[in-house]
């Protein structure tokens, strides 16, 4: 989890950001993101830290941006999908790779995910009725 007493220099908590308005547009596709983030940011992983041990979790990333839940996921499948290795997990939130282990464990856990989600989708279309 975070340390409250030390933040991270690449955070921009809103209590020091001067620039207050919304870190990205609210489309419904997330193409429009160039509006000021607080300090300056400009991308989820800029928020962000290193290691599973500092990760952030959602709620926390609503605060920070200025966005509701749903758009924060399309900026993270966004920045994923143009080659940020955003990691994340149930229990600690999302971060950034500090291993190669790190990475390996989210990769496998979306893998898990895709094939649990491929499974019902089988057991649905065989249903009868």
């Amino acid at each position: 989890m975070i340390n409250k007493g030390k933040a991270r220099p690449n955070v921009a908590a809103l209590e020091r950001a001067e620039d207050k308005r919304a870190f990205c547009e609210t489309t419904p596709s997330t193409a429009n993101c160039n509006i000021p983030a607080p300090s300056g940011q400009r991308s989820v992983a800029d928020l962000l830290g290193t290691g599973r041990e500092n990760a952030i979790t959602r709620r926390e990333l609503e605060r920070l941006t200025n966005l509701d839940g749903r758009s924060v996921r399309l900026l993270i499948e966004r920045e994923r999908r143009s080659g940020t290795p955003i990691l994340s997990d149930c229990a600690s939130g999302y971060y950034l790779p500090a291993t190669d282990d790190e990475r390996a464990a989210c990769v496998r856990s979306l893998r898990h995910r895709a094939r649990e989600i491929l499974t019902t989708a089988r057991a649905i279309e065989q249903a009868e009725g």
